[in-house]
């Protein structure tokens, strides 16, 4: 989760350029309606939005989708906005949500963005008057692209109100400036440049109240248009888009960032959420070789054992939070409230951690009918990493006696040829053995390119 706050900032400044975007008279058309929602959006002073951007993506062996919904208010007079949501990945069979909070606001000159993630700030500064260029430009430029939208003839209905809608499309010049910098930066891995994105164009809803001739909703359909162009790269895109919803005009006080924030905050230039392949890892390893550790008997030769001993004691997925909890770990009900309710069918992610700080993730399953709180769910999976171990205090050791730090060549004469393998230089080999159900059941092991010791773990047993 080292890297997930850069796709963060791409919300909040697509969401603030939107929101100037805006704007009655005479008979509807493209021309007049994104003309008089440009005169009116320079009268608005706040804005409440909702921002969600789905991106879903794969290489042949393995599928990624990166999700993001935050409820945002913004101002313009300071300039500056507050979301609040959360960024979702699913990779490999595995599910993460995390929680997310940030302010950017004017400080000396200069964007400031303060991002809370797992309880910690972080800032990080922009060049001085960037986002106010970009912002100016788009709601200057909108007007000019009204003979590529075409009006509906029906009203539509967005936040309970009455809407005229405008459907057509947008080149990627315009749409380069709303992402700003930070989609570039997450393209260019994929050979995407800015020249390549100026030939671009895309799909593009824009739906407007009725009443005040502002902007109600901004929808961005990017996947057949990015497509193509990832195509090269080896990616496929089944799915991508940006959705913009305005909830209220005019009702935000003065956004004002808390001084805990502001103390707290550590720099943080190369924090952010790329997309998969787009840039070299730069933190440096911190995989070492396995330390010797006592195997206890009742732990399983193969990964189908569905075992994993945590300290000293070997547990059964699926198995109950007090069999874990037995091993010595404690669930971090801080971040996952004990009462919360889990769905039927559905899970939630955990996190049981040592004293020193080191800690495991899983999920908290329930398999019944009902709806049931965290702590009477199941354990479903275990997942270890070099980097949650570090401190002390917490041994983990897979079914064969696999470990953080254990040689590749090893792990794979543990478990035989994987189900599927990725191999890649740059950020390591992954590889994935799958039960009977590949949805519920299966083990997955990265390997770390710089030293070829297993870098994470992770065994999962659902059914």
């Amino acid at each position: 989760m080292k890297k997930q706050k850069r796709l963060m900032a791409l919300g909040i400044t697509a969401a603030m350029a939107a929101g100037l975007l805006s704007g009655c008279g005479t008979k509807a058309t493209p021309e007049n309606l994104l003309r008089d929602m440009q005169k009116n959006a320079e009268k608005t002073e706040s804005a409440l939005l909702n921002f969600k951007m789905d991106i879903a993506m794969g290489d042949g062996t393995d599928d990624v989708s990166l999700g993001m919904d935050m409820n945002m208010e913004t101002t313009t007079e300071p300039e500056a906005s507050h979301g609040k949501g959360a960024v979702s990945i699913s990779m490999s069979g595995m599910d993460f949500s995390v929680e997310m909070e940030m302010y950017s606001v004017q400080e000396d000159g200069e964007y400031v963005t303060y991002t809370l993630m797992e309880d910690q700030w972080t800032k990080e500064v922009s060049d001085d008057g960037e986002m106010t260029g970009e912002v100016d430009s788009i709601a200057d430029n909108v007007e000019e692209y009204a003979d590529q939208f075409e009006l509906a003839e029906d009203l539509v209905t967005v936040n309970d109100k009455e809407c005229f809608e405008l459907t057509g499309e947008l080149d990627g010049d315009l749409f380069s400036e709303m992402m700003q910098t930070d989609m570039m930066d997450s393209l260019a891995g994929y050979g995407i440049d800015e020249e390549a994105l100026s030939d671009m164009m895309f799909p593009c809803t824009i739906d407007i109240y009725k009443d005040s001739i502002l902007p109600a909703r901004l929808y961005f359909d990017m996947t057949e248009s990015m497509a193509p162009l990832m195509e090269d790269s080896g990616v496929t895109v089944s799915e991508c888009y940006v959705d913009m919803t305005f909830m209220e005009y005019d009702t935000v006080e003065e956004i004002t960032v808390p001084d805990e924030a502001v103390s707290a905050a550590e720099d943080g230039s190369d924090s952010g959420l790329d997309l998969p392949q787009d840039d070299t890892y730069e933190d440096e390893s911190v995989v070492t070789p396995a330390e010797p550790a006592e195997q206890s008997s009742e732990l399983g030769d193969s990964w189908e054992s569905y075992t994993v001993q945590v300290n000293d004691t070997v547990i059964t997925l699926p198995c109950t939070i007090a069999d874990l909890e037995a091993a010595g770990v404690k669930m971090d009900t801080e971040y996952t409230p004990s009462d919360y309710v889990v769905n039927a069918g559905e899970y939630e992610l955990a996190w049981f951690m040592v004293d020193s700080g080191d800690y495991i993730m899983v999920d908290m399953i329930n398999t019944g009918s009902e709806p049931k709180e965290v702590k009477d769910c199941l354990v479903g999976s275990v997942y270890a990493d070099a980097y949650s171990m570090t401190e002390g205090g917490l041994t983990v050791i897979f079914p064969g006696g696999i470990q953080i730090g254990t040689p590749e060549a090893d792990l794979l004469a543990a478990y035989g040829e994987a189900d599927n393998v990725y191999e890649d230089e740059e950020y390591g080999n992954s590889y994935y053995w799958y039960g009977d159900d590949m949805l519920v059941s299966g083990f997955n092991a990265s390997i770390d390119p710089e030293t070829g010791l297993v870098e994470s773990l992770s065994i999962q047993n659902e059914g």
